[in-house]
């Protein structure tokens, strides 16, 4: 507590005397102005020493220690800016420069590690995560460089969860389009500088479609890829994807595409059919906020008027869409302590829309391209009927967020009997949710130093048909929190956490996940004797069933042997329900279709949803799915095989 307090008194110090770090432009140039805040998706703490430049213009400032930035002297208009930081992928939005304009938040992410490439040759480069591998293809000679030792990295972004990474406005023309799977490629020398595909070259990505979106997209489907151009501040349309099976891995479906030049890239099809939707913004006591910025996806937003309404797009095909708001304003109330009030601080909130079900049809429907505010009925029974219609508006509770930030872990277990052995607390419906909450002020490495417990949250679990229920304190300054009962838990369902970590009635943040069924070896696997050449292991999820569900499977199977050069073992993490072994032994790896190792294995498996990392696996990245501005965390749910089973494989 005594680094709590010396941090904050640190921030409210540099804030007092206008943050230390932020650069004065340039006089001369325009009397427009953008300022903001830069945040990291992964901790949800404001990031100060970012380097931000407008793009185009020599004027360039550096975040202080609150997140904060300000660029000055700017010409009246759009405003392209960039973002960036050692160790975050390059982040990049497009403002609107004035006398008295919004203000701009901006959300970067941890780049993926780096791996080195040999430009002069042939390889396949990826990075696993819980949605798939995200692979990049390269040919020899396809770079503008003959640097032998280029450095790699591959940062993943599931928009599902993560679409406040993304950068810049993602529209083209006045038609939102869908986030489907992107990435962000960055290759850099030997001298650390950027380089990039050689005139007329191109490389093949893969890149994972969400768990989320695979009923939608499927096998031979096409879909458009649009790479992001920093210069023109724009998403520009290159060529359209394939949605074919991984080949790393061998089962997930993901986007395979041609790339010209690296940056962040992804694929994104237009919005064909829009609702328009009325929010209205409040603060913590219910007041109207004028100018409050409401965003659905990057790109698609509104500002609110003098009743605190604005009126956005809703695209269909745009699953669990994670409305949020926010307002810059000074902290002379005085609502953060250890702040001066003459600092500026921000104000922001969510609303989940997954949880409304059948309420989102009434609203008017048009296609994309020529839906407006107009079109949206203001009076009548139709404005007043249902939920999102200017009678009836989604409501937005904004709070102020501080220097430390909160960090959620929740668990969900569908089965009572495994809740119980995982030492969880077992709900009335038979399964459990328990989560904990902590907070504290992140160090560089996104972690928190010294968390402590939080008391007085406000955790709910809802499912997609409406039903709802909040979750039960474990006890006082333990920071945990139960699913008591109201809500049963269904395996094969997908259900949200919402969280209002400080209990004043605004959402800090949210994540889903699916309640994944039991998994079993094929009963005819245990104790049976089969040739280890062709062998297929293969499994059930009692779930598997239900449409729309999506489920990661983590196999592993091993001989046990001590002696190191008898010693073999294999893993597989994907979607599907088997996967031929093949000998992960020493040497073997330059021959991967060896069978494994005559002998006696043992075979464990797990089945997991959301942001679960299998223990011990190195190769395998997660990304947090409760993300929010000030809060962050993970939320998953899993099942396993109770004990390993044994079996013999023969020459």
């Amino acid at each position: 507590m005594k680094r709590l307090a010396l941090v904050m008194a640190l921030g409210a110090l540099l804030a007092a005397c206008g943050g230390g770090k932020s650069n004065p432009p340039p006089s001369g140039g325009g009397s427009g102005t953008v300022s903001g805040f830069v945040t990291d998706i992964g901790s949800g703490a404001k990031l100060a020493g970012v380097a931000v430049q407008a793009v185009g213009v020599n004027q360039t400032a550096t975040t202080d220690e609150t997140g904060a930035f300000a660029l000055g002297s700017l010409p009246s208009g759009k405003v392209k800016l960039s973002f960036s930081k050692t160790g975050y992928a390059p982040g990049y939005a497009t403002a609107v420069s004035g006398t008295d304009t919004a203000s701009t938040l901006v959300t970067l992410k941890k780049e993926g590690a780096a791996q080195p490439y040999n430009p002069s040759t042939a390889r396949t480069l990826y990075q696993t995560t819980e949605a798939g591998p995200y692979a990049v293809i390269f040919q020899p000679g396809s770079f503008n460089t003959s640097d032998p030792n280029l450095k790699v990295s591959i940062t993943p972004l599931d928009p599902t969860k993560e679409s406040q990474a993304l950068p810049g406005q993602l529209i083209t023309g006045s038609t939102p389009l869908l986030p489907v799977t992107f990435a962000e490629f960055s290759i850099t020398d030997s001298a650390g500088k950027r380089v990039n595909l050689k005139p007329g070259a191109s490389a093949i990505v893969e890149l994972p479609i969400p768990p989320d979106l695979r009923s939608t997209y499927k096998l031979g489907d096409k879909i458009h890829c649009y790479s992001y151009n920093p210069e023109t501040g724009q998403w520009e349309d290159f060529v359209e994807g394939t949605v074919e099976v991984s080949s790393v891995d061998g089962s997930t479906p993901v986007l395979k595409a041609s790339i010209r030049h690296f940056s962040w890239y992804g694929g994104a099809p237009e919005g064909q059919k829009c609702r328009n939707g009325a929010v209205q913004v409040v603060d913590a006591n219910g007041k109207p906020l004028q100018g409050a910025t409401v965003v659905v996806t990057p790109g698609v937003n509104g500002t609110t008027n003098a009743d605190g309404v604005a009126t956005v797009w809703i695209a269909e095909g745009n699953p669990n869409p994670k409305m949020y708001a926010y307002k810059e304003s000074t902290n002379a109330d005085g609502r953060i302590s250890n702040l001066p009030k003459t600092a500026k601080i921000i104000d922001i909130g969510y609303f989940v829309i997954d949880d409304l079900g059948v309420v989102l049809p009434g609203l008017n429907q048009a296609d994309c391209a020529s839906i407006s505010p107009s079109s949206l009925p203001k009076t009548g029974p139709s404005a007043q009927a249902n939920l999102g219609t200017p009678g009836n508006p989604f409501v937005i509770k904004l709070a102020p967020v501080g220097q430390a930030v909160y960090r959620v872990t929740a668990i969900m277990m569908a089965d009572g009997t495994a809740a119980s052995a995982a030492g969880l607390r077992r709900a009335a419906s038979g399964g459990s949710v328990f989560v904990t909450l902590e907070q504290g002020i992140p160090n560089p490495d996104g972690d928190l130093d010294a968390p402590t417990p939080v008391d007085g949250a406000k955790i709910t679990l809802s499912d997609p048909n409406g039903g709802s229920a909040e979750l039960t304190s474990v006890g006082q300054g333990s920071g945990s929190y139960y699913l008591q009962g109201g809500l049963p838990l269904t395996p094969g369902t997908r259900y949200t956490l919402k969280v209002d970590a400080d209990g004043n009635g605004s959402i800090d943040g949210s994540g889903t996940a699916y309640a994944v069924g039991n998994v079993a070896w094929d009963p005819a696997l245990n104790g049976s004797s089969r040739p280890s050449a062709g062998f297929t292991a293969q499994w059930s999820d009692s779930a598997s069933a239900t449409p729309s569900y999506a489920a990661v499977y983590y196999a592993f199977l091993s001989n046990g042997a001590a002696d190191v050069n008898n010693f073999d073992f294999d893993y597989y993490i994907g979607p599907a329900l088997q996967f031929t072994p093949h000998s992960n032994a020493q040497g073997a790896a330059t021959n991967p279709n060896t069978p494994l190792k005559p002998g006696t294995y043992q075979g464990s498996l797990w089945a997991f949803s959301g942001a679960y990392s299998p223990s011990g696996n190195n190769n395998f990245s997660v990304s947090d799915n409760i993300t929010g501005l000030g809060l962050s965390g993970q939320f998953y749910s899993f099942s396993a095989v109770p004990s390993p089973i044994s079996f013999t494989l023969t020459p």
